[in-house]
């Protein structure tokens, strides 16, 4: 049986979702470009979410697990290479990422759990109802960090 790495897993859940990230550790424009990555993915897979609450799009499950999905597999394409490590400061392309980041790198852990736990609250529900009162915890944690975590737009 073949094993796959986890990195090729996600790699394949990403381009399965229609998501293309930088997965070349190493270099610090690569962290970036895949934690920009992950930001688009999600960005993306919000707002499928919010036509949903929306009334915009019918509630359909499949569709919040799969927008979900992308968003799990953002996150860990950006974890498996530490595009959030302080290793990913400098590097050549312009990052939207504050400082605090890193300085403040307990309050990034608790947005970043803050995220996972809306993740998972969403991903408990098993109907339209459950899904919209889950659904804010996802809209406050993605304010959250972005608040306080990233630099306005240039």
């Amino acid at each position: 049986m073949l094993k796959l790495n986890t990195r090729i897993a996600v790699s394949l859940l990403a381009l399965g979702a229609g998501v293309t990230f930088a997965l070349a550790a190493g270099s610090v424009d690569d962290q970036i470009k895949t934690r920009q990555d992950e930001m688009k993915a999600n960005g993306q897979a919000l707002g499928a979410l919010v036509n949903i609450i929306r009334g915009q799009t019918a509630y359909d499950a499949a569709a919040v697990k799969t927008a979900l999905d992308t968003m799990r597999a953002a996150i860990a394409a950006s974890t498996a290479i530490n595009a959030w490590d302080v290793s990913a400061q400098g590097g050549t392309i312009v990052s939207r990422a504050k400082p605090e980041v890193w300085s403040n790198a307990a309050g990034f852990a608790a947005a970043e759990q803050q995220l996972a736990d809306a993740l998972t609250g969403l991903e408990a529900t098993s109907d339209e109802a459950g899904f919209k009162a889950a659904f804010p915890a996802l809209g406050a944690a993605c304010k959250n960090c972005h608040e306080q975590f990233r630099a306005a737009e240039n």
